[in-house]
């Protein structure tokens, strides 16, 4: 697979700056104050309302950060563990509040994009940072608003949003011969406004392992092309109709990390998001349908070749009904079909999944409450109602408490399912029980957010050595607190959270894999003139492995990143990631980069 630039030159040239020449206010559906949460639930609460821990983050914070990848993104919100095999192209998993990483619900504007291949989960690190408005993280139970897999958390990844006429191109250069170009821009047609993005990354990587393997003696290089489109186009005064439109193609390589291994591994990768749907608003009532379809293609390279296909479809409606005593309730009904072709045992396989769901919410100024209750029928393995009961109190204008009580479930993978050496037809759902309480503050311009939480899981999946196949044998128990705080001085902004995460596995009375008791992050940024500043400084501490049954060494990084004001369009960004080029391993076996230097130019037209 040979990708160039070529792609983003042809865009350049079709979206000319005659394109532009409009100006138009009309902004997308997801477009909304950076304070309003959508993830949450359906009744667009800001964060100062929300009942559980939420953290957003904002296309500044990111201009701010400059990350290179979602995994360091979300790095930087208290109480998420990385596990990576290497650099940003690998394989990687996210761990919130000690869940499992196929515990945390990932959506794309509002679609699921888990997989029912091996263990599940979602690779978010295929999205470029460059191509993300805004990231909400939801902790704590959300099954009764999203389903399975909204365990120990819901992080929804919302793509570029542009007014039309503006428009911003990017070029960067970095450690490891990384190149990447992109290009945004809005366009307007008539009461409508579409967004398109393209980006291209490429980079000769370096050796992930440190083995010694001869052929895993190699650096290894990846290379993705992304393209994503986002718009809206009012029909009339109450009904909007909506699209949303992902393309991502790639292709990396990795090691064996074994001594049979004799032709280097690499994977290709192709997906593709497609949703459109209408949304209808009046007095009152609001009702949204929508349909999708996730696809994702991967085709293994090396000794082991193989090719897998995953599709799903899915339907989505809701409604909200508001009434002017405070009173708001929400309904609607969710169904989406898996597929699976490929190599695999379970060529052929299907399931649907099918739900419905209703709740309420009553804001009496002070008092908050909420409950939430959803059916899931997963088909051939079971069904679940779960729901959710939180609530909340205004203690004074500068203190917010609440208490949030939900149940959670996680549905097995068509591999843990049948796969022809370690499957089970016969497993069952995976199911919690998790309750959190909240305090909320803003004093002397200090905000804080303080959190104890506490979960209790049932009929975990794991490999049953007795059987030589999957089961659910384990139990687990997490319990912990989160610490976060802020505050603005003038042109300096500081920020820290802290979190304290005990889990235990309650089968071998060990901690989970590779999730840190203790973890922290501190950032300051400054802005001068023309000039802004930013640090964070990160620490995750000592993680117990289970596949190696060792300890993974606690860890210390300081990332730099600066940008200046060249005109009133052009920017000069720099960014240094581990300063002090740290050793150290998230995942036993595999290196991390150690420092690396970013540079980048961008001309933008908002």
């Amino acid at each position: 697979m040979k990708k160039t630039l070529i792609a983003l030159s042809i865009t350049s040239a079709l979206i000319a700056p005659s394109a532009f020449a409009e100006s138009s206010k009309i902004k997308q559906d997801n477009a909304v104050d950076e304070t309003i949460l959508i993830t949450s639930n359906p009744y667009n609460q800001s964060t100062d309302e929300i009942m559980s821990t939420v953290s957003v983050i904002t296309r500044v914070d990111i201009d701010r950060i400059q990350p290179k990848s979602v995994a360091e993104l979300l790095q930087t919100t208290a109480g998420i563990d990385i596990a990576s095999n290497g650099g940003p192209a690998q394989v990687t998993s996210v761990f919130v509040r000690g869940t499992n990483s196929t515990h945390t619900l990932f959506l794309v504007d509002g679609v699921r994009i888990d997989t029912v291949t091996g263990s599940g989960g979602a690779s978010v690190n295929d999205i470029p940072t460059y191509q993300i408005e805004r990231i909400e993280v939801v902790k704590g139970p959300r099954a009764a608003m999203y389903g399975s897999d909204a365990v120990g958390a819901v992080i929804q990844i919302f793509t570029r949003d542009l007014a039309a006429g503006e428009y911003q191109t990017a070029v960067e250069y970095g450690s490891n011969n990384y190149v990447f170009a992109g290009v945004t821009a809005g366009i307007s047609h008539g009461k409508g406004a579409t967004t398109l993005s393209v980006s291209s990354a490429t980079s000769d990587g370096y050796n992930v392992t440190a083995n010694e393997y001869p052929v895993d003696d190699d650096k290894d290089s990846y290379e993705k092309i992304n393209i994503s489109i986002k718009g809206l186009q009012e029909l009339n005064d109450t009904l909007t109709l909506n699209w949303i439109g992902r393309y991502d193609d790639g292709e990396y390589d990795y090691d064996g990390n074994s001594s049979y291994t004799v032709l280097a591994p690499s994977q290709e990768y192709t997906k593709h998001l497609l949703s459109t749907g209408l949304r209808y608003n009046q007095d009152q009532w609001s009702h949204g349908l929508s349909i999708a379809q996730y696809q994702e293609n991967q085709k293994r390279l090396g000794d082991y070749p193989a090719e897998n296909e995953t599709n799903r479809n899915q339907v989505d409606y809701t409604s909200v009904f508001s009434v002017k005593n405070g009173l708001s309730y929400n309904f609607g009904g969710q169904f989406y079909q898996d597929k699976y072709e490929g190599t695999g045992s379970f060529d052929g396989k299907s399931r649907d999944t099918t739900s419905a769901f209703a709740g309420a919410l009553y804001n009496a100024g002070a008092l908050l409450t909420e409950l939430s209750l959803r059916y899931n029928d997963v088909e051939n393995v079971g069904s679940e109602t779960t729901y959710n009961v939180s609530l909340g109190y205004n203690l004074s204008d500068s203190l917010f408490a609440s208490v949030n009580y939900g149940t959670g479930f996680k549905a097995p993978t068509f591999y843990q399912l049948y796969d022809g050496y370690s499957g089970n037809e016969n497993l069952a759902l995976e199911t919690s029980e998790s309750w959190e309480l909240l305090l909320r503050s803003t004093i002397a311009d200090v905000k804080a957010e303080l959190s104890y939480f506490h979960l209790d899981f049932d009929n975990l999946l794991d490999y049953d050595y007795s059987t030589y196949s999957f089961a659910n044998i384990a139990d687990a128990q997490i319990k912990g607190i989160e610490l976060s705080l802020s505050k603005n001085l003038g042109d300096l902004t500081l920020s820290t959270n802290y979190a304290y995460t005990d889990t235990e596995d309650k089968t071998t009375a060990t901690q989970l894999s590779r999730r840190a008791r203790h973890k922290a992050n501190v950032e300051a940024s400054y802005q001068w003139e023309k000039i802004s500043l930013n640090g964070a400084y990160k620490y995750q501490g000592t993680r117990f492995d289970a596949y190696s049954n060792t300890s993974l060494s606690a860890y210390n990084t300081l990332d730099i990143s600066a940008s200046y004001q060249l005109s009133e369009a052009w920017t000069l960004q720099v960014k240094a990631n581990n300063i002090f080029d740290e050793g150290y391993e998230t995942a036993p076996s595999y290196v991390t980069p150690g420092a690396e230097y970013y540079l980048q130019v961008s001309y933008n037209h908002f």
